[in-house]
């Protein structure tokens, strides 16, 4: 694409045409209009409405690529949504320019079926999260009969003792709750800067006692590490939860589905900094010690409707809306397996230092 075809390009759509040597950025009218921005909006202020790391996710769009922009950036429900494809031009210059369309019914369908696969990944969670409430309650319950009877018989013995241990299993039940609340009751779903790791956490501490009573140990390798980087990146923190499900679920189905003799099933998690293609960025690694995954599946698994379950275990859509949840956010989900080992890589372009002063 050269000058020629940017008068064509800026007469029939609208477009951008971004110059990264100059650091320039010019809007047709039809952008202008269709993003409501004043004529004289220049990099620095574009940069400052729709953010430092979404501003890189969009540079980075290869060309035919496109990526979906809720609009306006800051709102919890935006109104509209857009959609950048980027075009590259054949000059020396390396200019880039942007196709900007109003997709906003893509948008509410997109929104809608990610709200479903939430949910969906949320059920499959609540199973053991109603078990692990269920056997406290339980418990109380039985106790409860206990102090009944001997308040009828002899009196009550040391009753200290009896409503530490009562009270001991509704903080039980309160954390499960809260691990839950954590997971599926923040909002807005708006896109903002998010520690990673605590989302590790709520994830870990929601799932780790359904698994055990699964026999899986579920084990977060970060734990007790001394002077840990941050790991501050920029998106939606429900996404990354949700994807975290499905990953450790999967690995879940892999370890019960095909039991090993003599080892005990294991899940590990673990957080780490690492560059991907020179952009510096959060890797989490789910690592299971299950049969591993033949090498001709590998791919296949990332398909939409894809699986090797049942029909009652899954539809084979979960690996293949992570993947898309990771890519919109402009990180990478990739998969490597052997025998004795299966590990799932998520990463994510870590936030500006400007992004995460404003979110603390």
């Amino acid at each position: 694409m050269d000058r020629e075809d940017w008068t064509v390009y800026h007469g029939l759509i609208a477009a951008a045409r971004y110059e990264p040597t100059a650091q320039f950025i010019h809007f047709n009218e039809s952008a202008l209009r269709l993003l409501n921005l004043p004529s004289s909006t220049n990099l620095a202020e574009f940069i400052e409405i729709v953010t430092p790391s979404l501003w890189q996710q969009i540079c980075q769009l290869q060309h035919g690529q496109s990526k979906l922009i809720g609009w306006p950036i800051a709102a919890s429900q935006p109104s509209h949504w857009f959609l950048w494809t980027a075009a590259h031009a054949n000059t020396k210059h390396a200019t880039l320019f942007f196709q900007i369309t109003d997709q906003t019914s893509l948008g509410h369908t997109t929104i809608h079926w990610q709200n479903q696969a939430q949910l969906a990944a949320v059920g499959q969670a609540m199973a053991g999260m109603c078990h692990e409430v269920n056997q406290p309650l339980n418990a109380m319950r039985l106790r409860i009969y206990g102090l009944q009877a001997m308040h009828q018989g002899d009196g009550i013995d040391q009753i200290d003792e009896h409503l530490a241990a009562l009270d001991n299993q509704v903080e039980r039940c309160a954390s499960t709750l809260s691990n839950m609340r954590e997971v599926v009751g923040r909002k807005p779903l708006n896109l903002g800067v998010f520690d990673a790791e605590k989302s590790v956490e709520h994830i870990m501490k929601l799932l780790k006692n359904p698994l055990k009573l699964q026999e899986v140990d579920l084990i977060n390798t970060n734990i007790g590490v001394r002077n840990k980087p941050k790991f501050f990146v920029f998106g939606l923190a429900q996404r990354l939860e949700q994807v975290l499900i499905n990953l450790i679920h999967n690995a879940r189905d892999a370890l019960v589905g095909h039991p090993k003799k003599g080892e005990a099933a294991k899940i590990y998690v673990s957080l780490a900094l690492k560059q991907y293609d020179g952009t510096e960025g959060v890797t989490i690694n789910v690592v299971d010690n299950g049969p591993g995954i033949d090498i001709a599946l590998q791919e296949k698994v990332f398909e939409a409707y894809y699986t090797s379950k049942s029909s009652q275990q899954g539809t084979g859509l979960g690996l293949s809306l992570c993947r898309d949840f990771i890519h919109n956010l402009g990180g990478q989900l990739t998969l490597s397996s052997r025998p004795g080992e299966t590990t799932f890589s998520l990463w994510l372009p870590t936030a500006t230092g400007e992004e995460t002063l404003k979110s603390q």
